[in-house]
């Protein structure tokens, strides 16, 4: 309840009229059963066709007034609802590309789908139908009274359903919550085995997986059909019970009622009366439990939207540098991972001068792609710091990092957009020159030029479906676009052809001339060549840094790397 009413006193004049509408609502309601009541007793028992034609036009003024005012109250109602819906859809969506990836890593994709989800859960608990159930509730009295004012007797009737369906309906409700506990937990599991299997289908039918995939999915499909089934009778009985005791209170009204008519202590009228008035007062007690079954199950979407977007973040502000040389430093750095037994690597010291050429080399899981994450700005060291210019990466406003770095990771991966939209998305308004020119660093422009579309391509499932080296090239566009002055390649040549890595040789050749800092991790003899310096991983729990040795040293700084 707290969150309806957030919501709803986020504009009090707003709350006050959608209070005033369901007063009027519920009072227009009455005009039935006293139309009922008027109509048995003075037109039947007068039969003056004045009367008839009075209640009537008053009954029919009574209903369009009640439909005019249900109408408006509804719109109010969704009105509440569209701002903290916007804001909470917003507020996933900017923790989703604001979480520290670290922070993000640790959570399966599965589960990071059903966050994503979680907002329309949200959505529809508090839609305009529900939160009208709602501010019904207090009317419950009002209804309640008017039988009590023409039976005592069939009110505490009435007032006997009510209680028992309130009953059942928070006893449906702490099973419900229990088994959509469980639902979510097992669709987390298959969703991930299903998301394995879209993203390995090659693995699946290169190695025979589909029956391990089977055995485990087949598990899982039994229990989540298991917990259908469990839900599918919870709702039966929950349907049969409210329709049951709906029926239920009827016979007693009416049997009850048919008594104090026959011993002259009520009338017909009003025992039909009493009826159309009992049911409202049972409908509405109803209506307020399935409401209140909704919001608790948008109670625990919002625990986890919470539990999400309070996450790590990287910082929204930070130093911004008027001009930035190149020059980094490392002073002390470490980094672990949970679950570790110990540092990837730590007491890293080294200062990297504007325009180095530096290597990273390390066998596989050494940390040279988590390296090149810490330089980017991905990954905090658990200790120590990362300089730029003298100032602490943790510093710096990260978007303005980012521009600073032309970066080019190991495994490309892109948004679901156009090869223009991905590679300009550090600069969106650069003009078509440069941005030719960068697609003919890159060697893209045949690839390009093959497609019907072009630039305009649209790229689908994140460019999964992309070759490696088509990724590679767009990718190593996309981090000339920025034009830092520092560049981290992780693997730059890894997966290309011939020309694909002339055309990265050809580049970093470039940068060095033009001054900027290379940080490269690659197993390319033709690129280690070009090293003016290491960072030797292999070396633990300290890497090794230094100048290469004349022996194994590629030619001076700037000079050509090619094959």
């Amino acid at each position: 309840m707290n969150e309806l009413l957030r919501r709803l006193f986020r504009s009090k004049p707003l709350a006050v009229e959608i209070v005033i509408a369901s007063l009027f609502v519920n009072i227009l309601f009455l005009a039935s059963p006293i139309f009922v009541i008027q109509i048995l007793s003075r037109y039947i028992g007068y039969g003056f066709d004045g009367t008839l034609y009075t209640l009537t036009a008053g009954m029919l003024i009574a209903l369009v007034l009640g439909m005019g005012f249900n109408v408006v109250r509804t719109k109010m109602c969704a009105a509440v609802s569209a701002e903290p819906d916007r804001q909470l859809q917003a507020a996933v969506l900017d923790a989703l590309s604001q979480l520290k990836t670290a922070a993000l890593d640790r959570i399966p994709q599965a589960k990071i789908q059903e966050v994503m989800a979680a907002p329309q859960t949200v959505q529809g608990a508090y839609e305009a139908s529900r939160i009208a159930s709602v501010l019904d509730m207090p009317f419950f009295v009002l209804f309640f009274l008017a039988v009590f004012f023409l039976s005592p007797v069939l009110a505490i009737v009435t007032l006997l359903a009510v209680i028992m369906t309130m009953i059942a309906g928070k006893m449906n409700m702490n099973r419900s919550r229990s088994v959509d506990s469980t639902m979510r937990e097992v669709l987390v599991q298959h969703r991930g085995g299903v998301n394995s299997a879209i993203h390995g289908a090659e693995t699946v039918r290169a190695y025979h997986g589909g029956s391990f995939l089977r055995s485990i999915w087949m598990g899982q499909v039994e229990k989540l059909a298991e917990l259908r089934e469990r839900i599918v009778v919870q709702k039966s009985w929950s349907l049969a019970i409210v329709q049951g005791l709906n029926s239920l209170l009827k016979v007693a009204i009416y049997a009850v009622g048919a008594k104090q008519v026959v011993m002259g202590e009520l009338s017909v009228g009003s025992l039909i009366g009493a009826s159309i008035l009992s049911a409202k007062t049972l409908q509405i007690s109803t209506s307020f439990m399935q409401s209140v079954l909704m919001m608790g199950k948008a109670n625990d979407a919002m625990r986890m939207i919470n539990e999400f977007i309070g996450l790590p973040r990287e910082a929204s502000g930070g130093t911004a540098m008027k001009q930035y040389s190149g020059r980094l430093e490392f002073k002390d750095v470490a980094i672990a991972f949970p679950g570790a037994t110990g540092p990837l690597f730590e007491s890293l010291n080294y200062s990297i001068e504007p325009g180095s050429v530096v290597g990273i080399l390390g066998a596989n899981g050494a940390g040279k792609t988590t390296l090149s994450k810490l330089v980017v700005g991905l990954l905090d060291p658990g200790r120590g710091q990362i300089l730029a210019d003298g100032v602490d990466l943790r510093q710096l406003a990260p978007e303005w990092w980012r521009r600073q770095i032309m970066y080019l990771p190991q495994e490309p991966t892109f948004l679901n957009g156009s090869y223009k939209e991905n590679i300009t998305l550090l600069n969106p308004d650069i003009d078509d020159a440069k941005l030719n020119e960068v697609v003919r660093l890159a060697d893209l422009r045949r690839f390009l030029d093959s497609s019907a579309t072009g630039m305009e391509t649209f790229v689908k499932e994140g460019g999964h479906n992309l070759p490696l080296g088509i990724r590679k090239r767009l990718a190593l566009a996309r981090a000339l676009v920025g034009q830092g002055r520092i560049a981290v390649f992780d693997e730059p040549t890894e997966g290309l052809d011939v020309e694909g890595a002339e055309a990265v040789f050809q580049v970093m050749n470039l940068l060095a001339k033009q001054g900027v800092t290379l940080f490269v991790v690659s197993r390319d003899p033709n690129i280690i060549k070009g090293f003016g310096s290491v960072i030797d991983l292999n070396s633990k729990p300290i890497p090794k840094v230094g100048v290469i040795q004349k022996k194994t040293a590629a030619p001076e700084q700037g000079a050509s790397m090619k094959s």
